[in-house]
């Protein structure tokens, strides 16, 4: 089973731990796969692994974070997305941010 499937059967089954480790792997795609995955399980260390990865240095990184907390049912998304929006300079990840801030509107 290649790591995307395990990506794939560890947001099926809500295992948020697996998706911890698979969010720092040093694959590209599995990071952003899983990054994607923690936004679904939506439980608390989801949240605050979402949040430091908005500090990411890859503006990659920094975009799947905000669009994962954009789908997450949690109260504090807002403020976090919102400070890092004033902060953030790549045009793409600040798109991403507004997204995931109109994301949490509908909700």
């Amino acid at each position: 089973m290649s790591k995307l499937e395990k990506v794939e059967k560890d947001i099926e089954k809500g295992k948020e731990s697996a998706l911890l480790k698979l969010a720092v792997d040093k694959d590209h795609e599995v990071r952003l796969a899983a990054i994607a995955g923690l936004g679904k399980v939506g439980k608390d260390d989801s949240f605050n692994a979402l949040i430091s990865m908005l500090s990411d240095e890859d503006p990659a990184i920094r975009a799947a974070s905000a669009e994962a907390l954009g789908v997450m049912n949690n109260e504090h998304a807002d403020a976090h997305l919102r400070h890092h929006l004033e902060h953030e300079t790549d045009e793409a990840v600040k798109r991403a941010i507004k997204n995931a801030i109109m994301g949490l509107k509908r909700e």
